[in-house]
């Protein structure tokens, strides 16, 4: 991969997620005392049995209180590659 492209588009994020057969999910057991989404991560049904999915509205509400963004691989070489980031 030659570079990664910080995304923060909510439209941008959801549509890549469905390019890549991503889910919006969370690690589980991370919630905070607030009810609110923990660890978020994109799930690409990886065996991965410490993810839950969870709904975009939810996601994104963690998102932003956050501040995160998305690192993906633009050039389409490894579609899975995904990393929250600081959006600062």
């Amino acid at each position: 991969m030659a570079s990664a492209e910080k995304i923060t588009d909510h439209d941008e994020i959801r549509a890549w997620a469905k390019k890549t057969g991503g889910k919006p999910a969370m690690v589980a057991a991370t919630e905070n005392g607030e009810g609110g989404p923990g660890i978020l991560r994109v799930d690409h049904g990886r065996d991965d049995e410490g993810l839950e999915e969870i709904d975009w509205d939810r996601f994104f509400e963690a998102f932003e209180q956050n501040r995160l963004a998305l690192l993906i691989d633009p050039s389409g070489d490894n579609p899975n590659f995904n990393k929250f980031v600081s959006r600062d």
